[in-house]
This record gives C-alpha cells, structure tokens and sequence, in this order.
C-alpha cells in the first residue's frame, strides 16, 4: 500500500513540475515582450561590478541613462563612482551611442580639453570587465542578454515582496558548458508585478556564490517620448576632438602577414618542435626583443613597432613604442609612448607620447580590463611564457602540422596549430609559429581565424637577448 501512495504522489509531482515551469516560461516571456515593445525610456540605476582574480576588484557606478530604441540611441552619465583599485572614471563621464554611425561617443570630464572622442564598440578599450559597453545598454538590452540565458536553460518564478514592491522573481540557468558572452551561468530578475520591468538584475559566475554584477534601477521611466535632440552630451564640451586618427586605408598598406616560403626540405615533428619550444621558455629569466605588430579585426587597423623587455621573476615587462598608426583609440596613442608594470606597486604605468603627453604619468590597476582584453591587439600579452601557455591551454589538443620555411633569409620551422573543439567568440582558432632552430624560440607568429573571418595578428621578433641585465622602468635598452 505505501508503495502504491508513493507511486502516487510522484506522478502528481511530475504532472506538478511541468506546469510550473510552463508557467515560469510564460511569464518571463511576457515581462521580455513588455520591455521590447518601448520606445523609450528614461532611468536611474546602480550598478556594481566585481573582477579579477578572486573577485577581488569592485567599481560601483550609479548612472542616468536615456534610451531610444530605434534607431539606437543611448546616452549614460555618471552620477556616482567609486572603485578599489586606479581608475580615471570620474562623475561626469558621459557616453553617446549612435546607430547610424555605429560609434560610440566619449565626453570624460578629466580630459575634457580634448574633446569628445569617438570609439568603434567592436574596439575593446570600448568594454567593461564583463563584455558591456554603451551598445548594450539600454534595459532592453540586458533583459534580452538573459533572454538568450535562458533560451537552453531553464527559468523558475516566485513572488516576492523586494524593498516594498510586489516583484516576481525569476531564476534563471543556463545550459551548463555553454559560453555565454558575460561569462555568466545564472542570473535572478526582479519584475515589477504590475508592469514587468525590471527592478534588480543579478549575475552570477559558475563556481562563485556571491552575484559578480548587480544592477538595480533606482527609477524607471518608461514611453516618455523622448527626443533624438534631447539626447546629447551635458555641459561645456570641446567642439573639436583634438586626438585625430588616420583612415583604415591609410594604414591598410602597412598590414603585412608572416612573409616565409615554404621548403621541400623535411621539419621534425610537431611535438619534437613544441618540446624544444617549452624547454627554451623554462630557461628565460627575463628577456628584450624588438617588436613589430600588423592587427586587423573588424574596422580595427593597426600597425606599432615596439622596444619590449620582460621579467618572469619578479613579474613586470617594459614596452617603449618607436611606431604606431591606428585607426581607433589607444592608450598609449602615438610612438614616444612607454606603458611598463611596476614590480613595486603591482601597477601599470603609462607615459603618452605625442599630444597625450599633456596628461601626464598616468596609473592604472594591474588588472585593468582596459588593457587586457581577447582580441589581443596588446604585444605584450604575447610574451614567450604567455603564448607557451596559450598553446598548452587553447591549443591544448589542436591539429598540428610542421614543415620547414625560409624565413628572412634563414631556414626555420613552421608550426601551425588549428583547434579541432568549440572556439569562443573573438578567440583565434589557429596559431602560426616560425621557429628559430637555434634558440627554439618564435621569430614570428601568426593568429587567425577568428569570428572575422579577416582578421588576423602578425607579431616578429627580432634582436633577441636572452637573460641580459634589464631593470624595470627602463626604457633605452
């Protein structure tokens, strides 16, 4: 008999469950629908954010947003900031996306003589720590983000009483071992009850419990019928951006890829090359080499030749720009330039060359997104260790193939490795290595294949010293 009551009762569950959930999905479809079908909207949000390793970097942001939904136009200020770490974000920071130009438009109150400067948002100097930029914005935008979440996921709902309101709280989880853009597998909503908007959004990382981003509208506005020309920058500005950057197709010419020939002559085996390779990262100490990059992704172009020193132990490198033309916003925007990482301060140091000299030594935190990002436009985040590691970790069981080439007038091996598995959105999938026989380190690599089927990074190597006596900070080496 009790068997049967069991019976019973778990077939009434399963019957249960599915409705419920039915009834999740069909809600959270609704509140999604509802906020798609504004026009507009004005609000007041909070904003916290934590990064890094361990979580341990926190900003807090309060902004004014104004959103018109089509075409895009989205405006944000600070109001309010705070951070644990070095950040030049101050209150004032204003940020205009337009989408005819598909730009985004800076107005930062600390360096406002120079005027309002624009950004491609595919530029990653245009991104917050989690893969957010002024594009993306807008609330709609952040309720399709968990829209997309829970499309192979699952979603849960409850009511709930948050601060006074009568909310619905959904859960929602995603599909696990799916790359979400954010880096999030989980997010809860709040949704006013009566109108569904949204009140608090919160992200959540796998294997961390706390949420990694809380938003949370402070008040929320919405059909006010808003103006294109109510949307523009606030206060005095410089009519005329003083930063100017040449065309794509003046710097187009410049690009180049490896030159090599290929040779009929025979190369050893992929692994006997990467045994070598790893062997010769392990005896470097510390390192100088002169640089030169060719970095084409989406509209971004750029061409830099640097003087790059690096020290394993303790950590810091030293990068003096004698060459640059790009087509979008850099830090260090010209040559002159010299960004170096303190082994004292565990910070990154940046002199501008040319016109942004007028800003002085500026510092930042060294874990700074803003100077580490995917795409890998950075040289030195293509330091020897670091690429060891990107191919024993990316490339880890890539499809490998060797041969022997002419490269500057010398024989050296070519190593090309090709991911087989899922490659994330704005990674390479191959990696071009031009061994040197001798010292078993890269004369030059190669990334390629990525979501832009044109992209590509070209970085040589030359005037190569190995375990010299280089001192941080210095820049004539």
């Amino acid at each position: 008999m009790k068997r049967i009551f069991v019976f019973i009762v778990f077939t009434a569950l399963l019957s249960v469950s599915p409705s419920e959930e039915q009834k999740a999905a069909e809600l959270f479809r609704r509140a999604v629908q509802t906020i798609n079908r504004l026009s507009d909207c004005q609000v007041r949000y909070r904003d916290d954010n934590s990064f890094g390793p361990g979580q341990k970097l926190h900003a807090h942001f309060i902004y004014e947003g104004r959103y018109i939904r089509s075409p895009r136009l989205y405006y944000q200020r600070v109001l309010e900031c705070e951070f644990n770490y070095p950040e030049q974000t101050t209150p004032g920071f204003q940020e205009i996306y337009r989408e005819p130009e598909d730009l985004i438009f800076i107005l930062p109150p600390a360096y406002r003589a120079l005027g309002v400067i624009s950004m491609f948002p595919e530029d990653p100097k245009s991104y917050g720590p989690r893969g957010e930029n002024t594009k993306s914005s807008a609330p709609w935008d952040f309720m399709n983000e968990l829209a997309g979440l829970a499309q192979k996921g699952r979603v849960e709902v409850v009511d709930e009483n948050y601060q006074g309101r009568d909310c619905l709280r959904f859960s929602i989880v995603g599909e696990s071992g799916v790359w979400n853009r954010p880096g999030m597998e989980r997010a809860c909503l709040w949704v006013d009850k009566k109108t569904l908007l949204p009140v608090r959004i919160e992200k959540y990382e796998r294997d961390w419990p706390k949420p990694v981003v809380v938003t949370e509208y402070e008040s929320f506005a919405a059909d006010t019928g808003l103006k294109p020309e109510q949307v523009r920058f606030e206060g005095l500005k410089n009519p005329l951006s003083l930063i100017k950057t040449p065309k794509a197709e003046e710097i187009e010419p410049l690009l180049k890829r490896v030159p090599c020939r290929k040779l009929p002559e025979p190369a050893p085996g992929p692994e006997q090359i990467l045994h070598g390779f790893y062997e010769a990262v392990a005896g470097i100490a510390n390192y100088r080499a002169d640089l030169t990059m060719s970095f084409r992704y989406g509209r971004l172009r750029l061409y830099r030749a640097d003087r790059f020193a690096y020290s394993r132990e303790p950590y810091w490198f030293t990068l003096f720009t004698t060459e640059q033309r790009a087509n979008y916003l850099l830090l260090s925007h010209s040559a002159g330039s010299a960004l170096w990482y303190s082994p004292e301060d565990k910070n990154l140091h940046l002199r501008g060359g040319g016109l942004q000299r007028l800003m002085g030594e500026q510092t930042f935190s060294g874990d700074d997104y803003k100077f580490y990002d995917q795409v890998g436009d950075n040289p030195y985040q293509l330091n020897f260790p670091e690429l060891q590691k990107l191919v024993s970790g990316d490339f880890a069981n890539a499809q490998a193939r060797a041969w022997s080439v002419e490269y500057q007038g010398g024989k050296m091996w070519e190593l090309e490795l090709l991911r087989t598995s899922w490659t994330p959105p704005g990674r390479p999938g191959k990696l071009n290595l031009i061994i040197d026989p001798e010292s078993h380190l890269p004369a030059a690599l190669e990334l390629s294949g990525y979501d832009d089927p044109k992209a590509f990074i070209a970085c040589t190597f030359s005037n190569l010293k190995l375990n010299q006596d280089l001192r941080p900070g210095e820049f004539r080496f």
